[in-house]
């Protein structure tokens, strides 16, 4: 597959994974931890994400070379 359309691919899957745990994490926190856990969550949510983007980017830039 072309490094360009697997970079872009990766790129909207990671975003998509970002918009549900955006979404579903500050659902699972819980109600006595709700004012800061809800940051946590999305604190959590980006984390997630930019371990997908490095991880897919690594895993693109070994595929290349």
């Amino acid at each position: 597959m072309d490094a360009r359309v697997l970079d872009v691919l990766t790129g909207v899957v990671s975003l998509l994974l970002f918009v549900v745990l955006l979404v579903a994490l500050p659902g699972v926190v819980p109600q006595e931890m709700q004012p800061e856990g809800t940051g946590l969550a999305y604190i959590a949510a980006f984390v997630i994400f930019l371990i997908a983007m490095s991880g897919s980017g690594y895993i693109i830039k070994e595929k290349i070379n």
